[in-house]
């Protein structure tokens, strides 16, 4: 006896609704969430905190790098143009 057999037409619509309603709900609250958050500076940061954590794919090491090293370089701009230090230059402790 095929497994298929079993199945019947009606569940498999079923499966295909929920699943597309789903869908469906999850791109509407992501929509809403960014909305949130550019309405609040303070739920950008909550955003930009989790969306990392429910990331799939890691960032490669020679992404973080790169980011590594054009900070150094506006330190290294900043230091030669002479602008004076402010909190948010200094380094956290």
């Amino acid at each position: 006896m095929n497994f298929t057999q079993n199945i019947h037409i009606g569940w498999f619509i079923l499966a295909a609704i929920i699943g597309i309603s789903s869908f469906v709900v999850l791109l509407w609250l992501l929509a809403k969430v960014v909305r949130w958050a550019k309405r609040r500076p303070a739920g950008a940061y909550v955003i930009l905190a989790i969306f990392p954590l429910i990331s799939l794919l890691p960032i490669p090491h020679s992404e973080i790098k790169k980011l590594q090293r054009v900070k150094q370089e506006q330190v290294q701009q900043k230091e030669q143009s002479g602008e004076p230090e402010t909190e948010d230059d200094k380094p956290a402790v």
